[in-house]
């Protein structure tokens, strides 16, 4: 079970912060921590990372990460708050720029976006699908600070397109989502599996724009030749 700072350690805290990461700023530095923290728990878990683990794989001083982060917990949602909030505020941005267009054309878009944001931050995602994995506090607390947000992009967008008599309408818009969700995620996040399976990297920009075009064709026009 991971530690709270000591008195002690928490007097340090509160005096004065140690040196960032090779002369980095402590902006910077932080955000270091936050990376090397998200990859941690996106491979081995909440309950495999620690303080003491991450501050040895990723060479990062563990002074450095006591002055940040009280405990484990704190850093945990520290690190979803940069990696997933990154994630909303992009495809927020992209809707923000799409206003104007239909439904539709604001989805493939939304849609192509989404996959590539995927593909460049494996780890955020993988850190959601370990957490998804089982009920618990620390699943209600992502839902409500980021999940429910982030799924709000995409019902948001579906309603208006079903609203508009776009897509079909006989499927809640959170399904649907779903659907989309699920067959723009699953190849990209099956990249190990696909490369000892196939021998192909989905991460590279070529394999990921066809993969983009292929679940554009299959969900608006259909498998069926």
């Amino acid at each position: 079970m991971e530690r709270s700072l000591s008195s002690r350690q928490q007097r340090s805290r509160e005096r004065a912060p140690p040196k960032g990461l090779k002369g980095l700023d402590d902006r910077a530095s932080r955000t270091i921590i936050l990376e090397a923290a998200l990859k941690a728990f996106s491979v081995h878990g909440y309950a495999g990372a620690s303080i003491a683990s991450i501050a040895a794989l990723y060479k990062v001083s563990p002074a450095l990460i006591h002055y940040y982060f009280k405990n484990k917990e704190e850093m945990w949602r520290a690190a979803l708050d940069h990696g997933i909030g990154d994630v909303i505020r992009d495809l927020t941005d992209t809707m923000r720029d799409l206003k104007g267009f239909d439904a539709v054309s604001q989805l493939k878009f939304l849609i192509r976006r989404y996959i590539a944001i995927v593909s460049d931050r494996p780890e955020v995602f993988d850190t959601i699908l370990r957490e998804s994995a089982a009920p618990g506090p620390r699943l209600v607390w992502l839902t409500k600070r980021h999940l429910s947000p982030l799924y709000a992009l995409w019902t948001t967008l579906i309603e208006s397109a079903q609203a508009e008599g776009a897509i079909k309408g006989g499927i809640p818009p959170y399904h649907v989502s779903q659907i989309i969700v699920g067959a723009s995620y699953h190849f990209i996040a099956s990249r190990v599996r696909m490369h000892e399976a196939y021998g192909v990297d989905v991460t590279s920009k070529e394999l990921r724009e066809r993969h983009a075009d292929a679940v554009l064709d299959i969900i608006f026009t259909g498998l069926l030749a």
